[in-house]
């Protein structure tokens, strides 16, 4: 491996980049309202890594969706968005075994963060704001995150106690 780059790492990066690029995929098909895909893999590094790690984790993966077309209207504010997002999901980090109702708390925590600060910046750039249409992807990113966030902190588990990470 690469100094600095671990298998751990390059997956994380291959998932965000997947989230991104399905994302972009199903919008173009016309859906309108899509959960965050990017999110629950930001929320599971965080969750093992902590809190400064999360938000480079976020950083990193904001700078992704900045940049995937279409991309930010503002760029650069998906990153900060969610270096935000990583930041308070890895506060909830939690030595051994958690349960799902602290995995949901943190998940919505994050997500309820990401959803606050776009809906902020687009109340800035005088943009309409649907309340409704942040519920519906704010749900819809928990209702995701609830299932993929346990298992991508598994499989990150698991790479760590084979020294892989």
């Amino acid at each position: 491996m690469i100094r600095g780059l671990s298998l751990l790492g390059l997956l994380r990066a291959l998932a965000v980049l997947a989230a991104a690029l399905t994302t972009v995929t199903l919008g173009a098909r016309g859906i309108d309202t899509l959960p965050d895909l990017v999110l629950p893999v930001v929320v599971a590094g965080a969750l093992l890594s902590g809190p400064s790690r999360g938000a480079l984790l976020g950083l990193g993966a904001g700078w992704v969706v900045d940049l995937v077309p279409p991309g930010s209207p503002v760029l650069g504010s998906a990153a900060l968005l969610y270096a935000v997002g990583g930041l308070v999901a890895g506060a909830g980090r939690r030595e051994g075994e958690t349960s799902i109702a602290w995995v949901a708390a943190v998940v919505l925590g994050a997500a309820g963060a990401v959803a606050l600060g776009r809906a902020a910046l687009a109340v800035l750039a005088s943009a309409p704001v649907s309340l409704g249409e942040v519920a519906l992807r704010l749900a819809l990113t928990v209702a995701v995150a609830l299932v993929a966030v346990p298992a991508l902190v598994r499989v990150e588990h698991a790479l760590v106690r084979r020294h892989l990470a």
